[in-house]
C-alpha cells in the first residue's frame, strides 16, 4: 500500500512541478513581452463596463478612478449595470453622471450624435428579477449591447484601477489579439491580508504564465478586455450562459480554444488593479468556492488536465500528512513531494513578487503552506459539489 501511494504521490507531483516550472517559464515571456511596446498611434475607443449590485461604499471611489485615467476623453465611455442594487448605487452613479458628463463627441460618432454622448452611463436590469444564475453574464451582455467601444474592458465596483489603466490594457492588443488579461492585487497590511495577497498573486501569475506558454486557463473579471466584435461573433457568453460564474475564464478559453484569435496578458505595472479582499472568513470562503465552481465546467483537456493534476496531488499529499503519524514510511515519499511543490512555486511566485514590488509577501510564503493544502483540497470538494451565495442570493451548483 505505501508503494502505491508514493506511487501516486510522485507521480502527480511530477507532473505538478511540471506544469508549474512550465508556468514559471511562460510568467517570464509574459515578463519579456511587456517590455516591448505597441508602438501603434491607433486609439481604439474603449467601453468600460463596471456590473454593480449594492455597490454604494465603493462605487464613488471606483468610477473617480476610472475616470481619472489619461486615456483620451473623447476615446472612452464608463457604463455601469445596475444589477437590481437595494442601495443607493444607482443615485450615486446618477450624481457622479450630473458632473462628469458633457459634450464630447468621439471620434467616428459625429453624424450619428444628435445630442451629447455622455462619458458615463448607468443601464438597469430588470429582466434579472426572473433570472435565477447568470446574473453578471447578463448585466454584461446588456452593457455590451450599449457599448460603442471596439474594446471592451471590465473591472467590478469594488476596484481601483491607476491612470494608466486603459492606456496599457488598450495598447497591449495587436492585430492578432482577442483577448487581454491584466494583473490584478489585493490589499495588504496584516498578516492574514499579506498571506491572502500572496495566494491571490499566486493565481495571477498562474493564469500570466498559462498565456505565455499558450495554455490559457485562468484570468479574473476585475481586469480583463476583448473585442467587442469578437464577443459578439461568437454569440457572448452562449454555451456557458448556464453558469453564474466564468464570465472572465471561461470566456477566455472560450476565445482560445475555439478560434484563430490570441489571447495575451498585459503585464504592465500600470495596469495593476486594486480590489477589496474579501470582508472576514465567510465571505473569503463563498468567493473561492464560486472560483472553484468553474474548474468541473472547463472544456478543454488540457486544462482539465492540470486541474486534475492539481487536485490529485494535493490530495494525496493532505492523505499523507494526515497518516504520517500511523505509517513512518510515508516520510521520505512525503518530503519529496513537498519538495515538487514548493520548489517550482517559490519560481514562479518569487518572480511575480518582485515584479509588483511585493518582494517582501515571500516572508508568508513557507508559513502559508501549511494551509495551502488542505485549503486547496476543501475549496476544490465545495466548488464542484455545493452552491454558494454571490451578492445576496443562493446559487445551485
Amino acid at each position: 500500500m505505501t508503494a502505491v501511494f508514493a506511487a501516486v504521490l510522485i507521480g502527480s507531483g511530477l507532473l505538478y512541478a511540471l506544469a508549474i516550472s512550465s508556468f514559471a517559464v511562460g510568467f517570464q515571456r509574459v515578463l519579456r513581452a511587456a517590455s516591448r511596446k505597441n508602438e501603434s498611434e491607433d486609439v481604439p475607443f474603449v467601453s468600460v463596463l463596471i456590473p454593480a449590485r449594492d455597490e454604494e461604499a465603493v462605487i464613488t471611489r471606483c468610477l473617480d478612478a476610472v475616470l481619472a485615467n489619461d486615456y483620451p476623453e473623447d476615446r472612452f465611455e464608463v457604463i455601469v449595470i445596475d444589477d437590481l442594487s437595494e442601495d443607493a448605487t444607482p443615485m450615486l452613479v446618477r450624481q457622479m453622471m450630473g458632473r462628469v458628463n458633457r459634450i464630447l463627441v468621439p471620434a467616428g460618432f459625429e453624424e450619428e450624435a444628435d445630442e451629447e454622448p455622455p462619458r458615463l452611463r448607468l443601464v438597469s436590469m430588470p429582466e434579472n428579477l426572473d433570472r435565477a444564475q447568470a446574473h453578471k453574464k447578463r448585466a454584461i451582455e446588456k452593457g455590451i449591447a450599449h457599448a460603442r467601444g471596439e474594446i471592451i474592458l471590465t473591472t467590478d465596483a469594488d476596484c481601483e484601477v491607476p491612470s494608466g489603466w486603459i492606456r496599457t490594457m488598450a495598447t497591449t492588443f495587436d492585430d492578432e489579439t482577442a483577448l487581454v488579461s491584466g494583473p490584478v492585487l489585493y490589499p495588504t497590511g496584516t498578516s492574514s491580508a499579506n498571506v491572502m495577497a500572496l495566494e491571490f498573486l499566486g493565481l495571477v501569475a498562474v493564469g500570466a504564465g498559462a498565456i505565455g506558454i499558450d495554455r490559457p486557463n485562468l484570468c479574473n473579471g476585475a481586469n480583463v478586455a476583448y473585442r467587442k466584435a469578437v464577443f459578439d461573433a461568437l454569440g457572448g457568453f452562449s454555451g456557458i450562459d448556464h453558469l453564474t460564474s466564468g464570465d472572465d475564464e471561461l470566456l477566455m478559453q472560450k476565445i482560445a480554444y475555439t478560434t484563430p484569435w490570441q489571447v495575451r496578458f498585459c503585464a504592465d505595472p500600470e495596469a495593476a488593479v486594486l480590489t477589496d479582499a474579501p470582508d472576514g472568513a465567510a465571505a473569503f470562503f463563498e468567493q473561492r468556492r464560486r472560483w472553484a465552481s468553474k474548474g468541473a465546467h472547463y472544456e478543454h483537456p488540457a486544462v482539465l488536465a492540470v486541474v486534475g493534476t492539481v487536485y490529485v496531488f494535493y490530495l494525496a499529499l493532505l492523505g499523507g500528512l494526515l497518516a504520517l503519524p500511523f505509517v513512518p514510511s510515508l516520510g521520505l515519499p512525503l518530503l519529496a513531494g513537498v519538495a515538487l511543490k514548493v520548489l517550482p512555486e517559490a519560481a514562479l511566485l518569487g518572480p511575480a513578487c518582485r515584479h509588483v514590488e511585493r518582494g517582501w509577501l515571500m516572508a508568508y510564503f513557507l508559513p502559508a503552506q501549511l494551509l495551502h493544502v488542505p485549503y486547496i483540497v476543501f475549496m476544490g470538494a465545495a466548488g464542484t459539489f455545493g452552491g454558494y451565495t454571490w451578492k445576496g442570493r443562493r446559487i445551485a451548483r
